[in-house]
Formats: structure tokens, sequence, C-alpha cells
């Protein structure tokens, strides 16, 4: 238990400092902007009466493509 509480404590932080990062960065070039933001999240679903639910990506997101 204490190996997976660590384990999401470290991806926390690491998309924690993603977060960071992204929110200094000026981006103009929408390709940049969309690349960015596919790292940071991995689904969003839309339901009825205007609901969104996100689903980030906490595995690695500097990993991802």
């Amino acid at each position: 238990m204490f190996e997976a509480r660590q384990e999401l404590t470290e991806q926390l932080l690491v998309f924690k400092n993603e977060i960071e990062r992204f929110s200094t960065l000026d981006i103009d070039d929408v390709q940049v902007m969309k690349h960015v933001l596919k790292r940071l999240i991995y689904k969003i679903e839309v339901f009825e009466g205007e609901k969104i639910k996100i689903h980030y990506n906490l595995s690695n997101p500097l990993t991802q493509n």
C-alpha cells in the first residue's frame, strides 16, 4: 500500500510540474497548444445536461505522444 501511495504521489508531482510549466507558456501556435493538451488530458466526456468529465493523464505526461 505504501508503494502505491508513493507512486501516486510521484505521478501527481509530475503532473503538477507539467501544469506549472504549461501555465507559463505563451503559446500562439494552435498545433503546439493541442499537443500540450493531449499530453495532459487522457479524454474528455460530454454528457447530457452540459456535464463534462475530464480524465487527466496522471501516468507520466512527459512520456506520452
